[in-house]
């Protein structure tokens, strides 16, 4: 038997559907810094500027959540099936956090 993956803290704290709400208010305000991060160090001149998101625009964001659940719980063998599968309030915490950070 495997042990158990360890979660990201966020995501660890969510059990039911109001924690999946506070979670989902944690990502857009985290999306919203990581925008103005990024946008305050083009401002300083920077060039090239990686933020904590892999996604600026809702449909690359849904893009990538499709390509991490095809990748990693959808094809054969795949490694994260059974931590979204049945899905859970958890789950789809796990699948946003994995999102925002899939290329």
């Amino acid at each position: 038997m495997t042990p158990p993956r360890e979660l990201p803290p966020k995501v660890e704290r969510v059990h039911d559907m109001r924690d999946f709400a506070a979670y989902l208010k944690i990502m857009a305000d985290d999306f919203d810094a990581d925008r103005a991060e990024c946008e305050r160090q083009v401002c300083e001149g920077k060039r090239l500027v990686e933020g904590r998101w892999s996604s600026m625009y809702v449909g690359d964001f849904l893009r990538a959540w499709a390509a991490w659940l095809q990748d990693g719980c959808v094809r054969e063998g795949a490694p994260f099936k059974d931590d979204v599968d049945p899905p859970t309030w958890q789950s789809l915490a796990l699948q946003i956090h994995a999102a925002h950070l899939y290329e």
